[in-house]
């Protein structure tokens, strides 16, 4: 079959064309998979974490559970830090803080592994992809997690192995239910002694107290009217205290009486009379 020049050229043409379908939709099937915008402007940061944890190049970038971007590359930048560098949408860096951080996860249990922005403080200043880089956040460590599971299963093992050898040392539980029955007795006991007190003449007692306390009161209120009395005067007592007249009066007739016989005898005789009294009493 004989193709002529004109149809060859149109065939070329059609080729093309197909093959520039061809390629769109490839890129538009990848774009799809990978749910970024194809067409819409992107911009680089960079994260350091201590390890990537099997992450690879192509694994998405999330931000508040929106996929924002993709790994572009991992690199080793020393012994305990490794950096990963992802191309995002750069309409959602306005999001980002400085003091945000990220974090290798794993969709679900056993699935792929991706890059997450946590969204930092609200105070903080806007992240700055030409100067900052984002630091790792510690995580949950499922191999830690299993590794103590283990450990702490063997340690319920062992707990129980030691209630089993005590509950088998209570002869069937002989002990057990003694003890049991001892605890109720105690209770019983102390129920009656509350019952006891509480038909006991205790509630007089209380009421003996507060009557002896409130007399109590009316004689201190009495004392201190008799005292304020004796301080503020008039009176013979208040003349004792406060009358300096009157100490020196008596000053004066007991020097007197020490040198006059007749009241000395008065005195001695006065002495004498009350001891007397006292003694028939």
């Amino acid at each position: 079959m004989i193709v002529r020049k004109k149809d060859q050229k149109n065939l070329i043409k059609v080729g093309i064309f197909i093959s520039f379908l061809t390629l769109i939709l490839m890129i538009m099937v990848a774009s799809i998979g990978k749910e970024t915008s194809l067409f819409e402007p992107k911009i680089n940061i960079y994260a350091r974490v201590a390890n990537v944890s099997n992450l690879k190049t192509g694994s998405y970038v999330e931000l508040k559970g929106i996929r924002i971007g993709t790994v572009k590359n991992i690199q080793i930048i020393s012994d305990n830090a490794v950096e990963i560098e992802m191309k995002i949408l750069k309409k959602e860096i306005k999001w980002i803080r400085k003091d945000s951080k990220v974090s290798i996860s794993t969709a679900g249990l056993v699935g792929d592994k991706y890059v997450e922005i946590f969204k930092g403080s609200k105070n903080a200043k806007a992240f700055d992809p030409e100067s900052d880089v984002l630091l790792s956040e510690e995580v949950v460590d499922f191999k830690n997690i299993m590794t103590k599971g283990e450990s702490i299963a063997q340690i319920s093992e062992r707990i129980l192995l030691k209630i089993d050898q005590v509950l088998t040392h209570l002869n069937d539980g002989q002990i057990l239910v003694e003890t049991i029955s001892s605890m109720n007795k105690s209770a019983r006991n102390m129920e009656k002694i509350t019952s006891d007190l509480k038909d006991s003449n205790l509630n007089q007692m209380i009421k003996n107290i507060n009557t002896g306390m409130n007399n109590l009161n009316e004689s201190s209120g009495s004392l201190n009217k008799i005292l304020t009395r004796i301080d503020k005067g008039p009176g013979t007592l208040n003349s004792l205290i406060y009358d300096d007249s009157v100490h020196d009066d008596l000053r004066a007739l007991l020097g007197g009486a020490q040198r006059n016989k007749a009241i000395n005898y008065f005195i001695r005789e006065s002495i004498k009379n009350s001891e007397q009294r006292r003694t028939k009493n």
